[in-house]
């Protein structure tokens, strides 16, 4: 009977280890496999510039500078306005989404960079760190791509001596706008299109879309590629709360209900808590690409939108405006 006993504490021994052992196992891997999907993250492929404004018939100059707080090197197309009639002060810096780059993005940047050239606005396009032509080694989703656009607004202000500014985004670059738009006193307009309104929680939620695996996992994967890559602080990087601070300045948000990466619920979330901002919910195309399916519109919209904004002193007046199309 006394053997029997010890035999089967023995058993019951042996199955906790390999239990404790499998759980370890399983943490190994999960860690493992966190790390990994944040450096792969971090690391998108780059893409390479494929088209040049002079095959729109733009004139341009190849422009590098350097973000003021790390000194990475940044890339990017300074195109001046065709408009000879005047001399303008307006100038729209364009912030293109993740994983792509100044040019190479699901819409014709440089068509719209064109249109906004005839009508008396000069353009600057940029390469956030990590991506097309520029330096820097990851990609942080916002929250060191906010200091690449005041970096840009920077170069615009004291080098071109421009002081009307609007800016434009796609995504990251829509959310990278809005909170860049609410902090520097050099912005007048700010046009996000599929911005997501809050990097930690919409990470968590769209954590499936992106990576294919469970998102009962999520939260803990997301804490250790915190941990182990710390410029990757999703909590830094709030929209929805920048966009409380557009009291006298112009905000507007373009998203369309087909946007399977990210919902247009997130521009409704940035909406709601701005205090002066005009919301365009469109019912076509995906993800940034609403441009691609009314351009005439598209343009139109945008251009009314920044000359209100962008003529010297303007009369404000607070507006809270929803459309669909």
């Amino acid at each position: 009977m006394h053997v029997l006993i010890i035999f089967r504490q023995e058993k019951v021994m042996n199955l906790l280890l390999n239990i404790s052992l499998a759980f370890l196992f399983f943490m190994i891997l999960i860690t493992a496999i966190s790390i990994y999907v944040g450096y792969q993250v971090m690391n998108p492929m780059r893409l390479a510039i494929s088209q040049l404004p002079s095959e729109y018939h733009l004139e341009y100059e190849e422009i590098t500078f350097y973000n003021n707080s790390d000194s990475v090197e940044l890339k990017g197309w300074w195109i001046p306005s065709t408009r000879r009639d005047f001399i303008t002060q307006k100038a729209v810096i364009f912030s293109h989404s993740y994983g792509d780059n100044r040019q190479s993005m699901p819409i014709e940047t440089l068509k719209l960079a064109k249109r906004l050239s005839s009508e008396g606005f000069h353009v600057f396009m940029y390469d956030f760190r990590n991506s097309g032509e520029s330096g820097g080694r990851f990609t942080t989703i916002g929250r060191k791509e906010k200091t690449d656009l005041l970096s840009a607004i920077h170069f615009v202000k004291h080098e071109k001596g421009i002081h009307e500014i609007g800016l434009i985004g796609w995504s990251m670059g829509a959310s990278t706008s809005i909170i860049v738009g609410s902090e520097s006193p050099n912005v007048r307009a700010v046009i996000a299109d599929s911005p997501f309104a809050d990097l930690e929680t919409y990470t968590k939620e769209s954590f499936t879309y992106w990576t294919g695996l469970p998102n009962q996992v999520s939260k803990y994967m997301v804490q250790v590629a915190e941990n182990v890559f710390i410029d990757l602080n999703l909590s830094d990087v709030k929209p929805y709360i920048a966009a409380r601070r557009y009291e006298n300045k112009g905000l507007m948000l373009i998203h369309s209900t087909k946007d399977g990466a990210i919902s247009y619920k997130q521009s409704e979330l940035i909406y709601n808590n701005a205090p002066n901002a005009e919301i365009w919910i469109t019912k076509k195309g995906g993800h940034i690409r609403n441009y691609n399916h009314q351009k005439d519109k598209y343009e139109e919209r945008i251009i009314e939108f920044l000359n209100k904004y962008m003529y010297g002193d303007f009369m404000f007046t607070p507006i809270s405006k929803m459309t669909w199309s």
